[in-house]
């Protein structure tokens, strides 16, 4: 049983095809980190998961279900996501922001298993303290922080975040990858993760998928789907790797003579 299962999805802008027969699924408890350069065709595809735009063909299943047939109820309860440029906020609180992660869920005010399941999130998210802060008095960082705690407010079998590090110091950085991570574990949760950075994907993914103009063109475990010529090949770039603590090291460290 797969959470997401998308089929040879292809997408095209203004006549340029961005995505060209797209095969990608996600499990319950796995982690894909979605990597590839810019303007592979990440976000996409992502949005086309979402069921913000509608491929040119293919077909992406959340949970089994057309996500073009779904509702947006619906897929509220399916996939939850985390963009990567949070709004520059506006004068209302975190815990209301986190709170509209149980709209799917509520009628026309939150009950008490809605409260206690923002503020449990809140707690693991070292956000507390925050709660009542509106969200247009945080730093980036700390209101990236929110919309993860949001999406986790919705409980769905499936998150999807893109670049969700971004604004993130690398203490936060670890502390987000470490709790996606165990949340994957502890509650069979699917993620799909879009990154940049090789060496957290490598870390913390289950499975890598590297697109490269619009194409998958390597999946797998990180040392099969990052190698030297798959990374030459597609970001334009000579790599080293290694390992330190038995964690994996990615570092690109020039760029191919054209």
């Amino acid at each position: 049983m797969t959470v997401l299962q998308a089929t040879a999805v292809r997408q095209s802008i203004g006549g340029r095809t961005v995505l060209d027969g797209v095969t990608l699924s996600v499990s319950p408890g796995e982690i894909v980190g979605l990597v590839g350069p810019n303007g592979a065709g990440k976000s996409t595809l992502v949005r086309a998961m979402l069921g913000l735009s509608r491929p040119v063909s293919g077909d992406i299943r959340l949970g089994g279900r057309d996500v073009r047939t779904l509702s947006a109820q619906a897929r509220a309860r399916e996939i939850a996501y985390v963009p990567q440029r949070p709004s520059d906020g506006f004068p209302v609180s975190v815990f209301d922001t986190c709170l509209l992660g149980r709209t799917p869920y509520m009628g026309t005010r939150p009950g008490r298993e809605d409260l206690a399941i923002v503020e449990q999130v809140l707690e693991q998210l070292g956000l507390t303290n925050l709660a009542f802060r509106t969200m247009d008095a945080l730093s980036g960082g700390e209101r990236q922080r929110v919309m993860l705690a949001r999406a986790l407010a919705q409980q769905t079998p499936l998150i999807v975040l893109d670049e969700p590090t971004s604004a993130l110091d690398i203490g936060n950085q670890l502390f987000t990858l470490r709790f996606l991570a165990d949340e994957a574990r502890r509650r069979g949760v699917g993620v799909l993760v879009a990154i940049h950075d090789l060496s957290l994907a490598a870390r913390f993914s289950s499975r890598i998928a590297l697109l490269h103009q619009g194409r998958l063109v390597a999946e797998g475990p990180w040392h099969t789907a990052l190698t030297a010529e798959t990374i030459r090949q597609t970001y334009g770039v000579e790599a080293e790797f290694g390992t330190l603590r038995g964690t994996p090291v990615i570092a690109p460290f020039e760029a191919v003579a054209s």
